[in-house]
């Protein structure tokens, strides 16, 4: 729970459509935050009539291995 992840630099949302190109695209630089509701894998945003709700169905095709752990604070000791 609150594990922030980013989408890797280096992979390609060239074959998604173009609207979950640009979701894509914030993955790898805001990155997201694992929340344990819901279910696996599920992203969760803001309900907005703008969205195409088919094209978002694109967004199931990134496997988890997309995305890798930010360190967002330094290490504390134990």
């Amino acid at each position: 729970m609150g594990l922030r992840l980013r989408m890797k630099a280096d992979y390609d949302c060239s074959g998604l459509s173009a609207p979950v190109q640009v979701s894509c695209a914030a993955l790898k630089t805001y990155g997201l935050f694992v929340a344990d509701n819901g279910s696996d894998g599920y992203l969760s945003g803001a309900p907005d009539e703008r969205w195409d709700d088919e094209a978002l169905h694109d967004l199931g095709q990134i496997a988890g291995s997309a995305f890798e752990a930010v360190q967002t604070s330094e290490a504390i000791p134990y």
